[in-house]
């Protein structure tokens, strides 16, 4: 008989049955899961298949606080303890839950706003707007360093490059959240700032040496790990501890360092499964047990209820052929069900906002200029934006000019008669130039011709050694709606931009 059989039966007592439905429902307990699009008939039956730890949203299931609560109340409907409902909302790129919420910046304008209570407010304002939603449990703050000028998945969403600043600000975000009623998780462990790899391609490799890592990398997590926060390993391998094996496969890291040298005692969640640096290796449903044997406590399954499923059965079948010992997943299993308890109840979807407005300000106070004067007209301005976003609408008196990240000879031309035929002061809004070229040749003619031109970098500041020749330079850590709106006010309204620069540019 198959393992997936014993659900349907209900039977009591030590037999071999009994024993399989028990070690099947353990396995599912350890597992969050997630699912494509909205909920339906179908959904519904591959998610109540197996009592499953809980669930993640995406943007894809939910456009906003009312179908994200309609949906979350679906899924917590008649089950004990509630689900685990998570989701990744971080701030500024990765936000999940756009529409009805406070959007918020990305962690690098925490970072340079570097202020804690800034920090605290942006959490708990996070946490009001997800309870409303019916979450539980937010996978952020980010404790990655900003190590690397070619890591795009990290990125802006971390908070710095220094230790100390991030250790700082997220641990003072994650209070926020705590705050709010929603509990934090630390990711990604041991830290994936310092490789430019995405593991959701393929497999990353920290190459630097153990102390190194330990008093580098790892130093944020040792410093912010608490019982009562998860932490979430990343898909991250370190050769000077383990080898190839990534951090969520790794005995020696999840259960030598995390367990036995810090002596963490809290939950440890895999980062997603289905990532290629696990699907394209060992594969997602061995991943889970490997993760499991290895010291995590829940893994992720982000987009597929069927293969939660399978890693279920597999990881059951593991157990009772005793390659996996039943107390680890005992173990597992109960950390889950203690975090599970802890989860608090959904806030009204009308109840008012602890912070409001705090967006806009933490994207004031994050406005780092860099030299030169940031002040601005709008109506005498053009700006020449690289990329998708829009300054214009926060200043509708501003010309906009927009431009791909890598403009062809004629996009260039076409943008260099713009400027001719505006006869207006150029502010240019930078995005990762420091990664096309093409870009970077566009803003060097267009600060030749106007050196009164202001160059703003709204991604990571990677860009600001490119234009020493630009006489107005400012960073803003982003290009979403609530940063630019920041922005806005710091060039065209006089507000002070008074960020430092929370990354180190060589």
């Amino acid at each position: 008989m198959r393992l997936a059989d014993g659900l349907s039966h209900k039977q009591s007592g030590s037999s071999p049955l009994a024993q399989t439905n028990e070690l099947l429902e353990l396995a599912a307990g350890v597992i969050v899961t997630g699912f494509r699009g909205g909920l339906n008939a179908g959904v519904e039956r591959a998610l109540h298949r197996l009592p499953y730890a809980g669930y993640i949203l995406f943007a894809e299931n939910v456009d906003g606080i009312a179908s994200a609560r309609e949906l979350t109340d679906a899924l917590r409907a008649g089950v004990e303890p509630a689900p685990i409902v998570s989701i990744d909302q971080e701030g500024g790129r990765i936000t999940r839950l756009r529409a009805g919420v406070e959007n918020i910046p990305s962690m690098m304008a925490l970072g340079a706003a570097a202020d804690e209570e800034l920090a605290v407010s942006a959490g708990e304002q996070i946490a009001h707007d997800l309870r409303r939603a019916g979450c539980t449990l937010d996978f952020a703050p980010v404790l990655d360093l900003a190590l690397d000028a070619r890591n795009t998945v990290i990125g802006t969403r971390a908070v710095g490059t220094s230790p100390a600043l991030v250790t700082r600000i997220a641990g003072a975000f994650a209070r926020g959240l705590e705050r709010g009623g929603i509990t934090p998780t630390f990711k990604h462990f041991p830290g994936h700032g310092a490789t430019a790899f995405d593991t959701h391609l393929g497999a990353a490799r920290l190459d630097s040496d153990e102390r190194t890592v330990r008093e580098r990398d790892m130093v944020p997590f040792r410093e912010c790990a608490r019982d009562d926060v998860p932490i979430m390993a990343a898909h991250v391998a370190v050769p000077a501890l383990d080898g190839d094996r990534p951090a969520t496969l790794s005995r020696v890291m999840l259960t030598g360092i995390l367990r036995e040298q810090w002596h963490y005692g809290g939950l440890i969640f895999t980062d997603c499964m289905q990532m290629d640096a696990i699907a394209a290796s060992v594969g997602t449903v061995q991943g889970v047990t490997e993760a499991i044997a290895a010291g995590a406590d829940c893994a992720l399954i982000s987009h597929d209820p069927d293969l939660a499923f399978e890693a279920a059965t597999r990881l059951a079948e593991a157990v009772e052929a005793g390659r996996v010992p039943i107390a680890r997943l005992r173990e597992a299993h109960a950390r889950v069900m203690i975090l599970r308890r802890r989860a608090t109840a959904p806030l009204a979807r009308n109840a008012p906002a602890p912070h409001p407005d705090i967006g806009v300000r933490i994207a004031r106070a994050a406005v780092t200029l860099v030299r030169g004067e940031a002040r601005a007209a709008a109506a005498s301005g053009i700006a020449i934006v690289f990329g998708e976003a829009s300054l214009a609408a926060q200043a509708p008196a501003l010309l906009e000019h927009r431009v791909g990240l890598d403009p062809t000879q004629s996009a260039r031309e076409e943008l260099l008669e713009s400027l001719r035929a505006a006869q207006r002061r150029p502010i240019v809004l930078t995005y990762r130039a420091h990664l096309h070229p093409l870009q970077r040749q566009a803003i060097d003619a267009i600060v030749e011709r106007s050196p009164d031109a202001l160059v703003v970098s709204t991604g990571e500041p990677y860009d600001l050694p490119l234009f020493a020749r630009a006489r107005h330079v400012a960073a803003c850590y982003g290009n979403d709606d609530v940063t630019l709106a920041g922005l806005a006010d710091v060039v065209f309204a006089g507000v002070p931009g008074e960020g430092t620069l929370p990354v180190a540019i060589d």
